[in-house]
């Protein structure tokens, strides 16, 4: 069956009202119930379900939600990826923890900034070393990408753990957190990052 193409138009009126809805709650840290809650609101939404019923029944309609405009809103909040200019609020930028974290003499290489894991390259003019990030929920998938590369580089990768706004971290997982690392012979920090207003064109 070939795939639905929603109107531009549609697209992104709906996309817009989603991530205007989506921008008042701590999406990313949010249970699965919880969401699946959302999901259902947002089906019956008239702004949202009302404008896809055209073209998607209510399940098709939850699968378009997911694994479209929400599976890309962590990368949204980043300001990274094609779904960045809907999102009304932006995390503070990677170049204040990598100063944080390492000082002053540390900068992000110009157009080093990827995805999947989000990372980086980050140097002090001498050396180099590479830097992924996320939430405490996505630690498996900083590992991963934390060990591949140290086993191609000379220096030790980092992976940065971070928080937003109100939310914590329970001490057990990221005592977790720290002794898989120090096994890994990789280094690990915890910051904590700001959510606000994304610039309005």
């Amino acid at each position: 069956m070939p795939a639905i193409t929603l109107p531009k138009a549609t697209r992104e009126a709906v996309i817009r009202e989603l991530y205007r809805q989506v921008g008042s709650l701590d999406w990313e840290d949010i249970s699965t119930r919880e969401r699946t809650a959302y999901y259902t609101q947002w089906v019956e939404d008239e702004l949202i379900g009302g404008e896809l019923a055209d073209y998607y029944t209510a399940e098709g309609m939850r699968v378009w939600l997911k694994d479209g405009p929400l599976k890309e809103y962590a990368r949204a909040l980043e300001n990274f990826g094609s779904y960045a200019e809907y999102a009304t609020k932006r995390l503070s930028p990677a170049d204040e923890f990598i100063t944080e974290i390492l000082g002053d003499a540390w900068e992000i290489k110009p157009n080093s900034i990827r995805e999947k894991p989000m990372h980086c390259l980050v140097t002090d003019g001498k050396h180099e070393r590479y830097v992924c990030w996320g939430r405490a929920r996505t630690f498996r998938d900083l590992l991963w990408a934390a060990v591949n590369k140290a086993v191609t580089t000379p220096s030790k990768p980092l992976m940065v753990v971070y928080v937003t706004d109100d939310t914590t971290i329970q001490e057990r997982q990221k005592r977790q957190h720290e002794l898989i690392a120090k096994h890994c012979s990789l280094d690990l920090a915890y910051v904590r990052r700001r959510l606000e207003a994304a610039p309005q064109e």
